[in-house]
């Protein structure tokens, strides 16, 4: 039996010239298409353009829409934060689908992460872990996305702080994150984030030169006025 990762290889290579042609929106290749949603969040794989045609054929066959592959699709585009793929794939789903339960809560979600309530986010995961469990590495990305918010939001930040930020990270975890945004651990526990700011240079003094020639016209004729 072919593996997942043979198995999505395989899809995607039966999809990639159905993308580029009418054939992109024929409801008959919802199956194999959902297929491959439920295969990029078991390996990890990302296929954007894939799963907006998916949603695309919900929008014009509302009878086909499946809620828990739609919110697989909009989960696997919050991943990839602070990209616009989330409201793109939103912005498709017709209102009525919005208020099914996975996908309502996937927006959640994404609400929570975009206004910036990061602790409480990491606890409504745990409480929705099945509609997240089975996506590879979604708390990883998740974390990446937090990180650069840091970055940009703050110069130093306590441990415990960056640690609840963060899901609750073991200390290894936080070594390593530490390690792989070049964040700095300071004497008195808090992790230095921000980039030392070069200092800032004295304004440089212009001085225009002008010949006499150009000036004495302009005197000249301000004496005729």
């Amino acid at each position: 039996m072919a593996s997942e990762q043979e198995q999505l290889l395989d899809i995607r290579g039966q999809i990639a010239g159905v993308l580029d042609g009418i054939d992109r929106y024929n409801p008959t290749n919802l199956p194999v298409w959902e297929k491959y949603v439920e295969l990029q969040a078991s390996t990890g794989e990302y296929d954007f353009e894939a799963n907006l045609a998916v949603l695309k054929l919900y929008q014009f066959n509302p009878a086909s829409f499946r809620a828990d592959v739609a919110a697989t699709i909009l989960l696997k585009a919050l991943m990839n934060l602070p990209s616009i793929d989330f409201s793109m794939c939103k912005a498709i789903l017709p209102e009525a689908f919005l208020r099914e339960d996975s996908v309502s809560t996937a927006i959640y979600l994404a609400d929570l992460l975009e206004t910036c309530y990061f602790t409480r986010f990491w606890t409504e995961v745990v409480t929705f872990n099945e509609l997240t469990q089975s996506l590879k590495g979604f708390e990883n990305a998740v974390r990446q996305y937090v990180c650069q918010v840091i970055t940009i939001t703050f110069q130093s930040i306590p441990s415990s702080q960056l640690v609840e930020q963060l899901g609750n990270v073991s200390d290894e975890q936080l070594e390593a994150l530490i390690e792989a945004n070049s964040w700095k651990k300071q004497a008195d526990g808090t992790i230095f984030v921000g980039k030392k700011e070069a200092p800032a240079s004295k304004p440089k003094k212009l001085v225009e030169q002008l010949d006499l020639d150009t000036v004495l016209p302009v005197l000249n004729q301000q004496r005729r006025r």
